[in-house]
């Protein structure tokens, strides 16, 4: 079930091919070009780390310690001083991490040791393209080892460890660590914090939790960590939240749980950012307008010139801006540009408010903002779509059930019309997980086309999304039924669905087998050659938009053509091949 949050959480950045949206789910419609360059560019974006990833040595494979891989970019843990007192005078990434490792005493107690050298300069000279290749890089190195530690300097540290924590699938351990002092002068934290990150990548204890950063024995989340002294050992804190724990030796003390940690096993774990389907070049340019007494409009102006396409406010208290400044905001909303509103006091929630073009956000500070943005605005430009994943994403607010318990199993499902049907058992499976539920009247309607509304009350089933944040309703919200209502709006926050030019949803339109295949194609990343065809008897009718993810959804067995190999691209879809193929899609993930 974990990969179906990789996947179906997607939805928002391919809205086009996937969604509920009108322009993919119009069966008469025109053909969405949008659908297919998003398809093209999945396809010419091929998954390629920069940094070679060592295989596990066979001597590791018969020991019963972690095996650790260290992703190496540099910064002042690796740094050459001139001499052994000049704390400030050094040259940041110098020495190679093999080397660093092996001058670690005792690591062998801890876990098996493996690096692998991405970069190694500062962290202020990486770009956000350099950090798209390092999260791919670490998500390689965590298919093949138990936790990874990435060194980088402290200067942008906390930017690093926060795109890395929105962007690696895995959730094993990721530790970002780093040095106030370099490596080789008297009293320097290098080795220690080397020593100790390794020591948690490979305890395991912080699985789940995202990206974590670990300094000075302090083990911080990725995004509420910031660096607040220049040149202090402890610079690294978490205002007002607080450290998740400390390391004492063999000691290793977590104290609270983030809102990531709780619903690690479940779908939700992941966010919709996976950057193995966009290419580096999406990151869109993201800026940064401090505000401050008398500020003038002439920044973010200039940065709307550059060609910005969203624009974070460090404001004044609660977000406040001066008059230039402002009224160059509303200038720029007109011109396209998403703002998010921070405060430059430290701490402190920003809350939503009325004005379009303007999210809050939410606690974050301005450059945790600014990578939450970048990565938003790749994927969407939408408002509503940003503005939910800051609200869902953004925040981490723990839900009202706070537990962490797993959900009880569904109860079987009992149907009269379900006996000796084709799709009985898988129908059954799906319900035990959740993904399909019958009618009140005890029936299933496995032969029925599958609406609007019973789609997104699967998806949001198979996703077991948080509560929806209010949102604006659809124009015909009263004819969505209670039972949907939720799940539709999830799927609305979510981007999944974006409804019709009227404003409208239209729940009970049923949903066509050429849209599902697009939709389930886009979701899980399965796409076949823009240009192919298919091998089904009635090709010719298959929409164009449809042929790559029908093909490569195919190919892992999670479709099937209909009587006498036709696929029957526009007839209805049915709750039992919807379910069916929820189904399929879930096992996938599981395997």
């Amino acid at each position: 079930m974990a990969t179906l949050l990789t996947t179906l959480q997607r939805s928002a950045a391919l809205a086009a091919m996937l969604s509920l949206a009108a322009g993919a789910f119009a069966a008469s419609g025109p053909a969405p070009a949008a659908a297919a360059a998003e398809a093209a560019a999945i396809s010419a974006n091929p998954f390629a780390p920069t940094a070679e990833i060592p295989a596990v040595p066979e001597a590791f494979q018969t020991s019963e310690l972690p095996d650790v891989i260290v992703v190496a970019t540099g910064g002042t843990l690796a740094g050459k001083a001139a001499d052994g007192t000049s704390f400030q005078n050094y040259r940041a990434g110098t020495y190679l991490m093999e080397d660093l490792v092996a001058q670690l005493p005792g690591k062998e107690k801890i876990a098996d040791v493996e690096t692998a050298q991405f970069g190694n300069k500062g962290s202020g000279s990486y770009t956000l393209q350099d950090l798209y290749d390092l999260s791919q890089t670490v998500d390689a190195a965590l298919e093949k080892y138990d936790g990874a530690v990435v060194t980088t300097g402290t200067d942008t540290m906390e930017e690093i460890a926060y795109f890395l924590d929105l962007t690696v699938r895995s959730e094993k351990p990721v530790v970002v660590t780093g040095a106030m002092r370099p490596w080789d002068v008297i009293g320097t934290d290098g080795p220690a914090n080397l020593y100790n990150a390794i020591k948690l990548a490979g305890s395991g204890k912080t699985k789940g939790y995202g990206t974590v950063v670990m300094l000075n024995d302090v083990i911080q989340t990725a995004r509420d960590v910031t660096k607040a002294n220049a040149h202090r050992m402890d610079t690294f804190e978490t205002p007002v939240l607080g450290a998740l724990g400390y390391i004492d030796e063999k000691n290793i003390s977590l104290y609270r749980l983030n809102a990531r940690a709780m619903a690690s096993g479940t779908p939700q774990w992941r966010t919709p950012f996976d950057l193995t389907t966009i290419a580096k070049s999406n990151l869109p340019a993201v800026e940064i307008a401090y505000a401050y007494q008398g500020a003038g409009g002439g920044a973010i102006k200039q940065f709307v010139e550059d060609g910005v396409k969203g624009i974070v406010t460090a404001g004044t208290g609660a977000g406040g801006l001066s008059a230039d400044m402002s009224a160059a905001r509303a200038e720029a909303i007109q011109k396209g540009v998403l703002f998010v509103t921070t405060t430059r006091t430290g701490s402190g929630t920003m809350y939503q408010g009325n004005t379009p073009g303007i999210i809050a956000g939410d606690s974050l500070n301005p450059q945790h903002a600014r990578i939450l943005l970048t990565l938003a605005l790749a994927f969407s430009s939408d408002y509503d779509t940003v503005k939910g994943w800051f609200q869902t994403i953004g925040t981490q607010d723990v839900p009202a059930s706070g537990t962490v318990e797993p959900a009880a199993p569904a109860p079987e499902l009992v149907a009269s019309d379900l006996a000796g049907h084709w799709a009985e058992e898988p129908v059954k499976r799906a319900a035990s997980y959740g993904i399909a539920a019958g009618y009140p009247d005890g029936t299933f309607g496995p032969d029925k086309p599958v609406t609007r509304a019973e789609l997104a009350v699967m998806l949001m089933n198979a996703l077991n999304v948080q509560p929806a944040v209010a949102g604006e309703p659809f124009a015909d919200a009263a004819s969505i039924g209670e039972w949907a209502r939720t799940a539709v709006a999830q799927a609305k926050q979510l981007g999944i669905v974006k409804g019709y030019a009227d404003g409208s949803f239209k729940p009970n339109a049923p949903v066509t087998r050429a849209e599902m295949a697009a939709m389930v194609g886009a979701a899980l990343g399965l796409q076949g050659p823009a240009d192919g065809r298919t091998s089904f008897a009635d090709d010719a009718a298959i929409p164009a938009w449809a042929i790559p993810a029908l093909n490569g959804i195919r190919q892992k067995g999670l479709i099937d053509g209909r009587d006498g190999n036709r696929f029957e691209p526009s007839a209805a879809t049915t709750r039992a091949e919807a379910s069916v193929l929820l189904l399929r899609a879930h096992d996938l993930g599981s395997a």
